[in-house]
């Protein structure tokens, strides 16, 4: 990703930071337009646009991310039948640990069986750094099959 984008990206960029400043410079266009509102915002952002490009290890979109957000949206409308705030707030837990394990690329059903499975062997004086072993980022089941 990043050769291509070292490629690719500079004279993208150049011609679209062109257009920019001509649209700015341009006597027709009304300083109170949006148009003029959003080229100047453009302008004032773009000394960090160009580091979108300087490395080759993340996505230029946020789709996976938008489409974490699309469970949100969808737990909306039924969010109204949770009975309580205590369980809205229950279900917002749940929603984070299964975002969680879809960004982590787990199982979510073998992740809560798991984790359900090993803390219910743990002696209530279990140190919490065990529990936060146990955080989607940090789980890892063949290390917990070990245990």
């Amino acid at each position: 990703n990043l050769k291509w984008r070292e490629e690719y990206a500079p004279p993208i960029l150049d011609r679209i930071k062109a257009r920019l400043d001509s649209v700015k410079t341009n006597p027709d266009v009304p300083k109170d337009s949006d148009l003029m509102g959003a080229v100047t915002y453009a302008l004032n952002e773009w000394e960090w646009v160009p580091g979108i490009f300087s490395g080759g290890d993340y996505d230029l979109d946020n789709n996976l991310i938008e489409r974490m957000q699309r469970l949100v949206s969808l737990l909306r409308r039924n969010s109204l039948f949770f009975g309580s705030h205590k369980g809205g707030e229950t279900a917002a837990m749940y929603l984070s640990l299964v975002v969680s394990c879809r960004l982590n690329g787990i199982n979510v059903m073998e992740y809560i069986t798991d984790i359900l499975n090993r803390c219910a062997s743990w002696c209530p004086a279990t140190p919490l750094e065990k529990y936060r072993d146990l955080l989607p980022d940090r789980w890892n089941q063949t290390k917990h099959d070990k245990e």
